[in-house]
């Protein structure tokens, strides 16, 4: 297993990658992890796996030309310096090729042919992002012919590069990951989509998921009306504003003094003038960074977690977003109010939850009704243990083992023949 994302980083990309190597012995395939020891994310040292892993050094080009070390808990901004942001675009756009981890590719590549010589590997598997983990992945399989799975768990090219001839360089290479990987796994329908339309000949969707053994045994119910938002915003994709002016609305009108907004995480700083404006300044808390188990524990604390999706589903890209905290707000039995396109793959995981309402982006009063409604129903949105099951960590791995064992067989075939 190729990934840059593993414990102690934090992160959903981390936990992803840990559930699959703690779950895999169990269907036949016992993993062998290759991760930098010095990633660039926050640490989470409750994360642990007891399987082998094999540490690397990593160069980070973002480190070395950074004046400021690699940030922790550590959530004020930094003062703008245009000329270092001026370089810092050059670098991006030239050197971080394919990006800003390629200097894990020689240490992530010296340790697997070193793993190789010692061990009979069946398979590789890499996961992106980051892309330098498929171009360690495409080495090690030109080399050695072991089939090689490649994992998108987001789309890359899609998002076009800056410029015409960087994103030229960038489909070439996802072109040979697509079309040398013997098999090809995505998140989504809509991502899956998109891969085929770039060349993949098979790509298998595995969801992201959620793991029972990671939540409380018995959660309390919130003192105070709490609100709840995990992780991430994207501006560019998501738009919030009927969930906070429901809930603006429920304070003025519905008289729910004690209601508080909580970001289990940094409160994303692209909300910040859009609370303000809703006047929900004195209603907002932020965690801060915590640990995946206590921000699990937050959600279950919660009366309604708010959910962010595509503004748009137009293409296979953005139909294709379903973000990762969706099954972490399923498994933590819930109240959920999702804002973004109904037609996109988050609408469709969600449809089958009666306590999972979906409302568009510009629908304002159908915001408010939702949230009125959800605050009022106690009923766990993951109501329907067999439509959960499928998203456990133990049944992706499942799915995962079997496209393994797929792979092994394709390529065992091919060599014959």
């Amino acid at each position: 297993m190729l990934s840059y994302y593993f414990p102690p980083q934090g992160g959903i990309a981390s936990v992803r990658a840990l559930k699959f190597a703690t779950y895999l012995p169990e269907f036949g395939c016992e993993p062998v992890v290759v991760a930098p020891s010095n990633g660039s994310y926050y640490e989470d040292r409750t994360l642990s796996f007891a399987g082998e892993r094999i540490f690397t050094r990593n160069f980070q080009l973002s480190r070395f030309l950074s004046r400021t070390p690699r940030r922790r808990n550590n959530t004020e901004r930094q003062p703008h310096n245009s000329t270092a942001t001026g370089i810092k675009d050059i670098v991006r756009r030239w050197l971080y090729r394919p990006d800003g981890q390629v200097g894990w590719y020689p240490f992530a590549l010296t340790a697997a042919r070193r793993a190789f010589r010692r061990t009979n590997f069946d398979a590789i598997l890499s996961s992106s992002p980051p892309i330098t983990a498929h171009l360690v992945g495409r080495t090690l399989h030109r080399e050695t012919g072991c089939a090689w799975v490649a994992e998108f768990r987001d789309l890359w090219t899609a998002w076009r590069s800056p410029s015409e001839r960087r994103q030229q360089f960038d489909e070439a290479i996802e072109r040979s990951i697509l079309t040398e990987a013997t098999e090809v796994v995505t998140v989504s329908p809509g991502c899956a989509a998109f891969l085929r339309s770039r060349g993949a000949p098979r790509v298998s969707v595995i969801t992201n998921a959620f793991d029972p053994s990671d939540y409380p045994e018995s959660s309390l119910a919130p003192i105070d009306t709490t609100v709840s938002y995990l992780g991430s915003y994207y501006p560019k994709w998501y738009d919030l504003r009927p969930a906070f002016r429901a809930i603006r609305g429920l304070v003025r009108d519905e008289k729910i003094f004690d209601l508080r907004l909580r970001f289990i995480g940094e409160l994303p700083a692209a909300l910040h003038r859009v609370l303000a404006d809703e006047g929900l300044e004195n209603f907002v808390e932020s965690t801060g960074f915590v640990p995946h188990r206590d921000g699990l524990r937050h959600l279950c604390n919660s009366s309604l977690l708010l959910l962010g999706g595509p503004v748009s589903a137009t293409t296979d890209a953005l139909r294709g977003i379903v973000p990762a905290k969706t099954f972490e707000y399923l498994g933590a039995g819930r109240p959920i109010l999702y804002v973004g396109d109904q037609n996109g793959d988050l609408a469709d995981v969600l449809r089958p939850f009666p306590a999972a309402i979906g409302v568009s982006p510009e629908d304002f009063d159908g915001a408010r009704t939702a949230a009125l409604s959800l605050l009022g129903n106690h009923v766990a949105s993951a109501t329907n243990n067999v439509l959960l099951q499928r998203f456990t960590s133990r049944s992706i791995t499942r799915r995962m083992a079997d496209v393994l064992h797929r792979a092994c067989r394709s390529s065992c075939a091919g060599n014959n023949s």
